[in-house]
């Protein structure tokens, strides 16, 4: 059931209806149900495992609180860590595992080979299994009580608007908001609903799926690319991934806030950081602040020698490409990401900073989307080949650039227009209260209106999915 489906459209206005018009105790009941049923339509054979992951790690809370000895409560911790990572393992990575384990017997000159597996990807599953094991590692730390209620806990990991591509959401902040009683929305608050919806509808279909198609035919066109293609697929997929799940998670917190429940900003208009420290703190904050807090600073984040703190840095976004999918090419998205920031902290270390000026900063922003955009060849590739296929159509100085390049420029000037806006909107609110062009209600309604003619008028007839929820 895709947001952008009438499907969910008649799903979300029947929950939204009944749901406020149940008391609280029922309404999270009434709300666990409808999240089985959302995720159920993706596969109900998957339901289990998602209920699976939930279970252990609510027995393991609650095993490592009541834990009489320090090495019980590392036992319990380390066996929601496990569980979760093996669910990962056995369901994302063991086929790529497979089958580099027998291409390393046959460049040794051995024979031998593990079996592949003809395995469904769970829908969600790297977003859910980190948001459940966080859990237990933070009743672990002494951050969290452990949730009293099975179906309270039950409903934090598998909350419909967020269950299939985030944001990753924590027990400290989530579960508090499930737990206690909800108060009737205010008009305000219906409304900032509203907006995030409608400029995440806008993002993901007016633009993004527009993008989706002249990236799709760029790559299509790899094994014969010249320097026209490929930077049509340079900027192309960079906006689209962007719109895309940036619109998603527009789209989840507004649905949510209609629900009375805040889920985190997820983005924070990643292309006006102006490093790639800067970057990652804007893109998909949820991921790298997950990251940050349960991988680089125990492995000792930033207070060590810089060596130490660069392997630190190269682990972590390493963990960061591998997450999004098993194939070499996320392993070397992950490798340029950390290449990247070892470099901006070493340049930092020589103070070499990013300029105080409006020109430095321009130029400091325009590098750092550079960089992550070529980074992207890799991400959107199907394989190695098709990535350098694009990448060696820079030397290809022949053809021309036509309507694609003129709408991909169209489009990429209307995503950065928009968030200039949002980004002086919320500079101006000091809140998270999403405003747009003017205080004016009249200006604002209208321009929210014109967002929703351009929507209807520009995206396609049918639904795409979302980039993420291949993840």
């Amino acid at each position: 059931m895709l947001f952008n489906s009438v499907a969910f459209a008649g799903f979300f206005v029947l929950v939204y209806a009944v749901y406020w018009r149940l008391p609280k105790r029922a309404q999270n009941l009434f709300l666990l149900a409808g999240s089985l049923f959302f995720y159920g339509c993706w596969n109900w054979r998957l339901l289990p495992l998602i209920v699976f992951s939930a279970t252990v790690d609510y027995v393991a809370g609650w095993k490592v609180f009541r834990a009489g000895t320090p090495r019980a409560r590392r036992l319990w911790m380390l066996a929601s860590i496990f569980t979760n990572l093996g669910l990962l393992f056995f369901f994302k990575y063991y086929n790529f595992f497979a089958e580099s384990f027998s291409d390393l017997l046959a460049l040794a000159g051995l024979r031998g080979s593990l079996s592949t597996l003809n395995i469904v990807l769970p829908v969600g599953i790297s977003f859910y299994t980190f948001q459940s094991m966080a859990y237990t590692v933070d009743v672990y730390r002494g951050q969290l009580e452990p949730c009293r209620k099975y179906t309270d806990f039950l409903l934090y990991v598998s909350f419909f608007p967020q269950l299939v591509a985030g944001p990753i959401e924590r027990g400290r902040r989530l579960l508090p908001q499930i737990v206690r009683p909800r108060d009737p929305l205010s008009l305000p608050r219906r409304i900032s609903g509203l907006k995030l919806l409608v400029i995440g509808y806008f993002q993901k279909v007016a633009i993004a799926d527009t993008l989706g198609v002249i990236t799709d035919a760029a790559y299509a066109n790899a094994d014969r690319a010249n320097v026209a293609v490929t930077l049509v697929a340079f900027f192309s997929f960079t906006f689209q991934v962007y719109c895309d799940f940036s619109g998603y998670s527009k789209i989840a917190r507004g649905t949510a806030r209609l629900l009375g429940i805040e889920l985190m900003l997820n983005f924070n208009q990643p292309f006006f950081g102006r490093s790639t420290q800067e970057f990652w703190r804007r893109w998909h904050i949820s991921l790298s602040t997950w990251l940050r807090d349960y991988l680089y600073i125990p492995l000792g984040g930033s207070r060590a020698a810089p060596a130490r703190v660069y392997t630190n840095l190269m682990i972590t976004m390493l963990a960061a490409g591998v997450w999004h999918g098993a194939s070499y090419n996320f392993v070397i998205f992950g490798l340029l990401q950390g290449t990247y920031l070892i470099t901006w902290r070493a340049l930092e270390r020589r103070g070499i900073g990013p300029p105080r000026t409006a020109p430095g900063h321009v130029l400091c922003c325009t590098i750092s989307v550079l960089l992550f955009a070529f980074s992207l060849f890799f991400f959107r590739g199907a394989d190695l080949a098709e990535s350098l296929a694009l990448i060696r159509g820079f030397g290809v100085w022949e053809g021309a650039l036509g309507l694609e390049a003129l709408l991909v420029l169209f489009y990429a000037a209307l995503s950065l227009a928009l968030d200039g806006f949002l980004e002086r909107a919320l500079r101006r609110r000091r809140s998270h209260f999403l405003g747009l062009f003017s205080r004016n209600w009249v200006v604002e309604t209208l321009a929210f209106a014109a967002l929703v003619v351009f929507t209807a008028l520009v995206g396609e007839n049918h639904a795409e999915p979302f980039v993420y929820f291949q993840f």
